[in-house]
């Protein structure tokens, strides 16, 4: 099934601060990586800039990531967000799934036939694409490859196998 290798569920927010703390105090995520990233994405309709504030915490085998759209090219971010400016709760926005081999992640996705809604890099690291899976599941879907070096920037947890 095109879901195994589900390690991640993603939200974005409108204040990466406030959702890590609150997430912290709820569920007692801790240990955040954090980073902020300025990303080239490739579209359907060329090369766009992107611009976003992120966090990952892990809770045993599942990584969370929060997503604060900052510029650029994030209108599949902003969509998911409510419409009260105000509103800093964490919306649910897709899944990763994990894959090894990058060939063989193109096929697959090429296979699905879900629209690419982007696709994006970390040169020697990892290739991330997300698959707008909406009309089919409600929700997004990425598929991440990455060298040992990048799932351990990640913070993959030691002993976890790839499934």
């Amino acid at each position: 099934m095109f879901l195994h290798g589900h390690y991640q569920n993603a939200y974005v927010t409108r204040d990466l601060d406030a959702a890590m703390a609150a997430l912290t105090k709820r569920y007692g995520l801790k240990d955040y990586i954090v980073f902020e990233p300025d990303m080239v994405l490739k579209t359907a309709e060329g090369d766009k800039n992107a611009s976003v504030r992120a966090a990952l915490a892990w809770d045993g085998g599942l990584q969370f990531e929060l997503i604060q759209p900052v510029s650029g090219f994030n209108d599949h971010y902003l969509s998911a967000l409510s419409s009260e400016a105000n509103d800093k709760t964490p919306a649910f926005h897709h899944i990763a799934v994990r894959r090894d081999n990058l060939a063989a992640m193109r096929e697959e996705i090429a296979q699905l036939g879900f629209p690419i809604a982007f696709e994006g890099e970390v040169p020697g690291l990892m290739v991330f694409i997300y698959v707008d899976a909406r009309e089919m599941l409600g929700h997004f879907i990425e598929f991440m490859w990455a060298t040992e070096e990048g799932w351990a920037m990640q913070g993959w947890p030691k002993g976890r196998r790839p499934d």
